[in-house]
């Protein structure tokens, strides 16, 4: 066994472990993704506690993985361990890796699928799983060892073998090897093909026998074409995302007996919402997360944690049993029966009352709060024992540890707002592509009914303009629950979602997940906007975004980073909805942007050119027929030329994005591995689509990204490269 079970995960970190040395024997090569950049985080506290030296090698594509091999690797004896985090679990390792015997090679990756090379066959090779090999891939198991190994559970079977009729292992060598892709499959095609050699019956053979033999090879050459044929279809079925790479690290430092900490149970939660707010699992894979993150909350916060529980619907949102004005209704007698969400926002904004509802159970994590305080720290019955009216005239002193209670994680009813916290009301809707797509604000109605909705909520414009931090309490209290009263009158529904906040104490802005995941993001590509601040920000855009992790000066200049690429990404999505710039095909949706002006180069990255692509998807989503709502996206982005001599040969970046619920076509084999945890039955064709493409229509392309559906394509080419793509979608 080469992959790791989730229950053992502990096993593979023990190998790292016992073949350390004194000098950094560790090699670290992390994808430039903010789900990679928390499990690194988490990762080096368990090395810095067992006093093992390491060194950190961002990468953002396979080529950069097969450069370094020589020089990190071949030419460093040292080294005795290496580990990939979010890349290369859908390549055959040692395609890019040379594998010393004494080398160790952990993969924690969220790509899927697998290959199965790396967790089936190289025992150098640790995968964790998720659960989806232990639970879904048995049977692919089996095939892949039976074409791997040949069955010789019989002597005759395996004399049949020797004679020629299956086929031979040399031909079965390269099968599989590859990340899925048309070369792989035509490598299992052509092993699957019979021999057209003719055999000569032995003449002093039974013809009963001759018979039963000649069935029997028949019987076997059928079960070998049918492994052949689920391999196939696994790696045909789509690439999709299985569980955080952070998630994945903290219960891997929970197995060391780490105790979480409020650090990394933080990191894996941003980890895992950044899957979230890119689309990379569906509502039900989020519903697990934050099912397994608010009990990892409760563990370091007990404080924090809320008696009430979200009760999710298929899309992923909260929502009441009962409309919102019932449990509104001041005028009623008895407190009228509310939702999970309902409660979690009751108990969330502080309404006096309510807590006397909550049944008090004995199963409830502890709370400090409750207990009884004593005498000489009851600072109310100090002050009225010494005649006082304030700590200053009793002579009494605040105690810092008050302070220090602020810094905590806790569960939250967010509004889909982007960066809501840190910028004023208005500009966190106008910005914010839930709102955008639904009141379509690129129109002059579409303006109007934003500021309509606005003054529903309560405020005027001036507060509606003014930074959120400094509203009213009672406003920002009334926001909330307003929101979730009247947008259902604007198309929004589900403008309130399950999420976490975490405090940094008195001085400085709460901060949710999904607004450090943005900021995160933003760092990861500050060379394309860090010019027109000054940020002084010296280190990369990775090791920013890495000491953002745990420097909030250095995650200030994120969300500063962040707010201007959300201006980018809605203003550049808006003028190409008023231009008409998206042309809706039979099977798919296309996107192209123009020639590099008004700042264009910041989507030659994917990340950006995504929440360029996603933004634009779900606004054409709400204003199209039904027949056309769901349909795939395809999006080009110009990249910025590296020298003046490279402007007549341009690139664009391609990338490729299904819907989470896009209809796919029915599995060529039922298997239990067409369905995962975390992304359902969703899977992204584009990958092997775009390889086949290309080969066909002789275009200059550039893949090995370690997203597959991801790639570079010269200008002059994309003419072709489209025209062949309509043909194959």
């Amino acid at each position: 066994m080469v992959y790791v079970p989730s229950t053992r995960y502990e096993d593979a970190y023990r190998r790292i472990v016992d073949r350390a040395g004194t000098a950094a024997s560790v090699l670290l090569f992390v994808a430039m993704d903010v789900d990679a950049l928390c499990a690194l985080r988490i990762l080096t506290t368990l090395f810095k506690r067992d006093s093992i030296g390491y060194k950190i090698v961002p990468v953002s594509n396979y080529s950069e993985i097969a450069s370094m091999n020589q020089t990190l690797i071949v030419q460093n004896p040292q080294i005795k361990s290496v580990v990939f985090l979010n890349c290369t679990a859908q390549i055959d390792i040692q395609d890019f890796v040379t594998l010393r015997e004494d080398l160790n090679i952990m993969v924690i990756d969220s790509h899927r699928p697998f290959n199965l090379y790396n967790v089936f066959w190289h025992e150098q090779v640790q995968c964790l799983d998720d659960g989806d090999v232990e639970a879904n891939m048995q049977d692919l198991r089996v095939a892949f060892e039976n074409i791997e190994f040949g069955d010789s559970s019989s002597g005759e079977e395996s004399s049949d073998e020797s004679s020629g009729d299956e086929v031979s292992s040399q031909e079965l060598e390269g099968a599989g090897r590859k990340r899925g892709s048309s070369e792989m499959l035509e490598d299992v095609a052509k092993a699957d093909r019979p021999q057209q050699r003719r055999r000569k019956r032995r003449v002093d053979m039974d013809p009963e026998e001759f018979l039963r033999e000649q069935q029997r090879r028949a019987e076997r050459r059928e079960a070998r074409a049918e492994q052949q044929r689920l391999i196939q279809a696994y790696y045909s079925q789509g690439t999709y995302y299985g569980q955080s790479c952070a998630i994945s690290t903290l219960m891997l430092a929970e197995q060391l007996g780490q105790p979480p900490s409020l650090d990394t149970v933080w990191w894996a939660i941003v980890g895992a919402t950044s899957q979230q707010l890119l689309q990379l699992i569906d509502a039900n894979g989020y519903t697990e997360v934050v099912r397994r993150m608010r009990e990892m909350v409760r563990r370091v916060c007990p404080s924090a944690a809320s008696a009430a529980e979200f009760r999710l619907d298929p899309a992923g949102m909260a929502r009441s049993a009962e409309p919102a004005d019932a449990a509104l209704d001041s005028s009623s007698t008895a407190a009228p029966a509310s939702s999970s969400s309902q409660a979690l926002l009751d108990s969330q904004l502080g309404i006096p009352g309510l807590e006397d509802n909550v049944p008090i159970r004995e199963n409830e994590p502890f709370n400090p709060y409750l207990n009884e305080i004593p005498e000489e720290e009851d600072e109310a019955y100090l002050r009225a024992r010494a005649g006082a009216s304030t700590n200053a005239e009793a002579g009494l002193l605040t105690s810092s540890k008050n302070v220090e209670q602020t810094v905590t994680i806790s569960e939250s009813a967010e509004l889909r707002f982007l960066l809501l916290r840190h910028w004023s009301l208005s500009k966190a809707m106008q910005y914010s592509p839930y709102v955008a797509t639904r009141l379509a604000t690129w129109s002059s109605k579409g303006r109007s009914r934003l500021d309509l909705l606005v003054a529903k909520l309560g405020l005027s414009r001036v507060e509606a303009q003014a930074p959120y931090l400094h509203l009213d309490p009672e406003l920002k209290k009334q926001l909330y629950r307003k929101m979730s009263s009247v947008g259902p009158d604007y198309n929004m529904p589900d403008a309130l979602y399950p999420g976490f906040v975490r405090d940094y104490g008195w001085r400085k802005s709460r901060m949710s997940a999904s607004d450090m995941v943005l900021a995160l993001l933003a760092l990861l590509q500050k060379d394309t906007w860090a010019g027109e601040f000054e940020l002084h920000i010296n280190t990369s855009g990775f090791f920013a975004a890495y000491d953002a992790l745990s420097q909030y000066s250095m995650l200030r200049a994120g969300i500063q980073g962040a707010q201007h690429l959300q201006q980018l990404v809605v203003g550049q999505g808006l003028q190409m909805l008023e231009r008409q710039a998206v042309k809706t095909l039979r099977t798919f949706r296309l996107a192209i942007l123009g020639d590099l002006e008004n700042q264009l180069h910041i989507f030659g990255s994917p990340f950006a050119l995504r929440q360029l692509a996603l933004f634009l998807m779900q606004t054409l989503r709400e204003r199209s027929k039904s027949a056309h709502a769901r349909l795939p996206f395809i999006i080009a982005g110009p990249m910025p030329s590296e020298s003046p001599e490279q402007m007549g040969t341009e690139k664009l970046l391609v990338l490729g994005i299904t819907p989470l619920d896009y209809p796919l076509v029915q599995p060529r084999v039922a298997a239990p591995f067409n369905r995962s945890q975390f992304a359902g039955e969703s899977r992204n064709h584009f990958g092997m689509v775009f390889e086949q493409v290309a080969n066909e229509c002789g275009a200059d392309v550039k893949r090995g990204f370690f997203d597959s559906s991801v790639m570079e394509i010269g200008r002059s080419d994309v003419s072709a490269f489209v025209d062949k793509l309509r043909r194959h979608l």
